[in-house]
């Protein structure tokens, strides 16, 4: 009996390690998203340069093709003043061909403007590049760190549900069944708890003496009274034992 209250204490820790593993298998998106956003926060400068340069860019390309179609408004305008032959006709003509021009200008301006930003954010980004090297570098680095660290979870969870396995197969059927049964009732899933200094260490409840005597003895499965899980006891060391083993032994003369 004392054997196999010793797999189910192997297969107890099993069913924590799994249900580890499992968290954290589970939570892969959400810590992904954490490495992530951590370097984004580190590169928020540099994304904010890198948006500058990219709107400037944007405006200027919107800027120049409003100038193209106030071009072609003064061309027609220009047009119609050649080929008027009322006085209204030609006053309308020439206001069109002005305000046009002015609004050439005033996009003109504007362009200006834009490849100024432009230039300045990219002037920026070139100093920065080593910067930026070294934080995709780090990105890079830690992704790949975070990716080795994810598959070896992988198969240590793997290994263990083999190994769990083997350790179902072994055990007796009742006792298996009934740790099932505790497994599945209780909520954080533990179903095996040592009992120390009189008391259940699931629960700290205390137990009869006569309970505490049949788990020392581990001839029989006893249950905690107050949670019910299957109880076992792990013998220390004693202090005579411990004090013996950590004096060193003198040599015979």
């Amino acid at each position: 009996m004392k054997a196999e209250l010793q797999q189910l204490v192997a297969l107890q820790n099993l069913d924590s390690s799994i249900r580890k593993l499992q968290a954290e298998l589970e939570a892969i998106p959400q810590r992904r998203a954490e490495i992530e956003l951590e370097f984004d926060r580190r590169a928020f400068e540099i994304r904010s340069l890198e948006n500058v340069r990219d709107e400037a860019r944007h405006a200027r390309t919107r800027l120049e093709t409003e100038v193209g179609e106030q071009r072609t408004r003064v061309e027609r305008a220009e047009r119609n003043l050649m080929s008027s032959k009322k006085q209204d006709e030609y006053t309308a003509a020439i206001r069109e061909a002005d305000a046009a021009r002015k609004q050439i200008t005033t996009l003109e301006t504007q362009i200006l403007e834009q490849m100024e930003a432009f230039d300045k954010a990219e002037a920026s980004l070139v100093e920065r590049a080593d910067e930026v090297a070294s934080l995709n570098s780090d990105r890079d680095a830690r992704l790949k760190e975070f990716d080795e660290e994810t598959r070896q979870q992988a198969e240590r969870l793997a290994s263990n549900r083999a190994e769990r396995e083997r350790l179902v197969a072994a055990l007796p059927k009742p006792m298996g069944a009934l740790y099932v049964r505790i497994s599945a009732r209780i909520r954080d899933g533990v179903a095996v708890a040592e009992a120390r200094n009189g008391a259940c260490m699931a629960c700290f409840m205390a137990l009869r003496p006569q309970a505490m005597a049949q788990v020392r003895r581990g001839d029989e499965v006893v249950t905690c009274e107050n949670c019910n899980r299957i109880l076992y006891y792990a013998p220390s060391e004693s202090p005579a034992t411990a004090q013996a083993s950590a004096q060193p032994k003198m040599a015979h003369t």
